[in-house]
This record gives C-alpha cells, sequence and structure tokens, in this order.
C-alpha cells in the first residue's frame, strides 16, 4: 500500500466520533484543560508590565448535544490573549472562549 493509499484507508475506516450525533443527551459540567503553564504579560499598579509563566484552568460546560469539544482551542485563545491579562481581557478571554466552543458557561482560572 502507499502512503496515499494508507491515507484514504485510514479516512474510510475511522469513524469521526466527535462529529457525530450524540443520542445519550448527556451534559457534561466541565471539560477543558488543566494546569496549563503559559507566558503572560500582567499590568501592574503603577501601569507597568510584569512578564510571567502562569498556570491555567479551562472549562467550558458541554451541552447535551456535543459529543466533544476541540482541546485545542483552548491554548489557541490563551495565545491570543498572551500579550496583556488585565481585569478587561480576562473578561474577554471568556467571552471569545465560550462563542468559540458554542458553550454557554465556563470558566476560566489562573
Amino acid at each position: 500500500m502507499t502512503e496515499t493509499n494508507l491515507a484514504d484507508f485510514a479516512m474510510d475506516t475511522i469513524p469521526d466520533v466527535q462529529g457525530s450525533a450524540d443520542s445519550r443527551q448527556l451534559a457534561i459540567n466541565r471539560v477543558g484543560i488543566k494546569d496549563i503553564r503559559h507566558p503572560v504579560v500582567v499590568k501592574d499598579r503603577s501601569n507597568g508590565i510584569q512578564h510571567t509563566i502562569a498556570r491555567f484552568n479551562m472549562y467550558v460546560h458541554l451541552p447535551h448535544h456535543f459529543k466533544g469539544t476541540h482541546m485545542s482551542r483552548f491554548v489557541y485563545i490563551l495565545n491570543n490573549h498572551e500579550r496583556e491579562i488585565s481585569v478587561e481581557s480576562f473578561e474577554d478571554m471568556l467571552r471569545e472562549m465560550l462563542e468559540m466552543l458554542e458553550a454557554e458557561a465556563g470558566v476560566i482560572e489562573m
């Protein structure tokens, strides 16, 4: 089997589980990533900045009609906000996470 044929074979035999309908009707309270270390820039009280490494937990509530979520999207959201973390940007990050993952509720801990 050639490399192309092997890829075609895999596409035909490996089902797309996440893309399939979930007939169980079970919601999951928290699904996400835990204890991810990520570089951030934090504003301090004197309007200066401080470079540091933060640990993040990011979770969303997964409604019953979703079978799973794309874990890489949590890291993508962190990368979009690594320039500066503030009270305002933290709220924006949470909104972006909920919208991108089509969730009604979520948690970001830093």
